[in-house]
């Protein structure tokens, strides 16, 4: 049972798939992940403040690249943790937001609360929107999180499912390049080594912050023809590409800045479903 909460201080059951549909798989997995990562702070862990609100749009869309007028429900995917829910809201559209970790969840209706917005947050795996099925929205926006995905193609047809023709779709990618590596940082004292084959089937299992001890993340290496292509074959039009830059090419070897002089760490896509007429 995931539970949604579609108006301040008010709580609605929605009946999803568990049991045997939801086996220790990916998603137990990574929701055990999220949890650890949470507890110590990682970046997509922390909340929003004042200071950010003001900025939302900015944040939000810092090429510009959303038509912004046209929208007026937003569907967030896999951007739990009190940043893009709470942004969205602020800016006065009304925001589901579906997410696997209920720690995420958790700091997105902290801030909601705090702050007087209304938002609407089911737990839940993003492949799998059915508890959605019949609704329309104008925005899906999703933060980086389709490489915790095996199938990223069931998930663009899933989208497909509940962005109301026309809409747009707004997503930020993990490299996948940076997942060949071998290890997130991937610098063996001469150059960044690939050690690991496009497509692959087997999860990448990285380490947490806690330590060996900590349970694994599991990223999933999509190449480009199901990332971009498989965008066109479930009918949508991409509008904008762009790699998200961190460049520093004189910073320490293994660092973030230096690996991105090589590897740009994050792809930026705007696509929209069909054609509005």
């Amino acid at each position: 049972m995931h539970t949604t909460r579609s108006e301040m201080g008010r709580t609605q059951d929605v009946h999803c798939c568990r049991g045997p549909c939801l086996t220790p798989d990916y998603r137990e997995i990574n929701r055990r992940a999220w949890a650890e990562l949470a507890d110590h702070g990682y970046p997509s862990t922390r909340p929003y403040g004042p200071h950010h609100l003001s900025r939302a749009r900015e944040l939000l869309d810092p090429q510009e690249w959303i038509s912004w007028d046209t929208v007026k429900s937003v569907l967030c995917l896999g951007a739990g943790g009190g940043q893009q829910v709470p942004l969205l809201a602020s800016l006065g559209y009304r925001v589901t937001a579906v997410d696997l970790s209920p720690e995420q969840l958790e700091r997105d209706w902290a801030v909601a609360e705090k702050l007087g917005l209304e938002v609407e947050l089911i737990e839940g795996d993003m492949a799998d929107l059915s508890a959605l099925h019949g609704r329309e929205f104008d925005l899906v926006y999703q933060a980086i999180s389709a490489c915790y995905l095996p199938d990223v193609r069931q998930l663009y047809g899933e989208i497909t499912r509940v962005l109301r023709p026309g809409g747009h779709y707004r997503v930020e990618h993990a490299n996948p390049v940076s997942l060949q590596l071998s290890d997130p940082n991937g610098w063996d004292g001469n150059g960044y080594r690939l050690v690991r084959p496009q497509g692959a089937e087997q999860p990448v299992a990285w380490t947490l912050p806690g330590g060996p001890n900590s349970p694994p993340c599991w990223h999933y290496i999509h190449p480009l023809d199901d990332l971009i292509g498989g965008l066109g074959d479930a009918g949508f039009v991409l509008l904008h590409f762009a790699e998200r830059k961190a460049a520093d090419p004189s910073a320490e070897p293994g660092t973030y800045g230096h690996l991105a002089s090589y590897v740009p760490p994050f792809l930026t896509l705007v696509a929209q479903l069909g054609h509005p007429g």
